[in-house]
């Protein structure tokens, strides 16, 4: 007499054993997470969507904020403007802390590379083949619609209160200004960052005839990564995969020591 499945058992497929390599061939079917399967259509569709307009040639580094709501608040903006790295150059005051509520979660889809100098930071970003636009008012500062972003550009936006250091102005390839026609010569620090994003996609929309450039095995993998995050109980769906796996395992060495 064949028994029946146990609860919340599948039904072995026709003639399989339970643990032979027929039932092996079904359980590898089941969906894993990450697979699209997990996926309503339209939300794997926006994540494709947002994939292909994902670049790594633009990004920003954010020197030593002091109000972490700031930091946020660059996130936020990137993400909605499709960069995926951006920089932070840790500062004497409070360092880097996440805030959904300014955020709105932009960081979980973003790569936030910390850094202890500004030195250092710059320093990996030339050697990449950046140029550097650092934000400063003075009079050798250019307007922002005269800087080319054909090629690879790090946008540098300096601490609220000092603006950015010497030396990222020392390291600097171009220096430049938002123009403002009012009696108010500065901004606040996240609303220069979106203004300079903002036109900086434009730009390369202009420039380049796109925006989105990832490599395609490069936007397969951050595909695949943004399925799993896209998935809200992946913690326990991970946590089973997990379990089911290493009961696989152990009912393998079981089979193969049995004479």
């Amino acid at each position: 007499m064949t028994p029946r499945p146990g609860r919340g058992e599948r039904p072995a497929a026709p003639g399989a054993r339970r643990g032979g390599p027929a039932h092996d061939e079904v359980r590898d079917l089941r969906p894993r997470l990450g697979d699209p399967g997990f996926l309503v259509p339209e939300r794997k569709a926006r994540i494709d969507q947002v994939v292909a307009n994902r670049t790594r040639t633009l990004t920003v580094v954010m020197e030593a904020f002091c109000d972490p709501q700031n930091v946020n608040a660059v996130l936020r903006t990137c993400e909605a403007f499709g960069i995926q790295d951006l920089h932070v150059v840790e500062g004497v005051m409070k360092p880097f802390d996440r805030n959904k509520k300014v955020s709105q979660n932009a960081d979980k889809w973003l790569d936030v590379h910390r850094w202890k100098t500004t030195r250092e930071c710059l320093g990996h970003l030339r050697a990449q083949g950046y140029a550097i636009y650092a934000t400063h008012l003075d009079e050798g500062s250019r307007p922002l619609g005269a800087l080319s972003f054909a090629g690879k550009v790090a946008l540098v936006f300096g601490n609220e209160h000092r603006g950015v250091s010497a030396e990222a102005l020392a390291m600097a390839d171009a220096r430049y200004a938002i123009p403002m026609v009012g009696f108010v010569q500065s901004l606040n620090v996240s609303v220069a960052a979106a203004i300079s994003i903002a036109h900086a996609v434009g730009r390369r929309l202009a420039e380049r005839g796109r925006h989105g450039d990832l490599e395609e095995a490069e936007a397969a993998a951050l595909r695949e990564r943004f399925y799993v995050l896209a998935v809200k109980q992946r913690a326990r769906i991970t946590k089973a995969e997990a379990v089911e796996a290493r009961r696989a395992r152990t009912g393998g060495s079981a089979r193969r020591g049995s004479t």
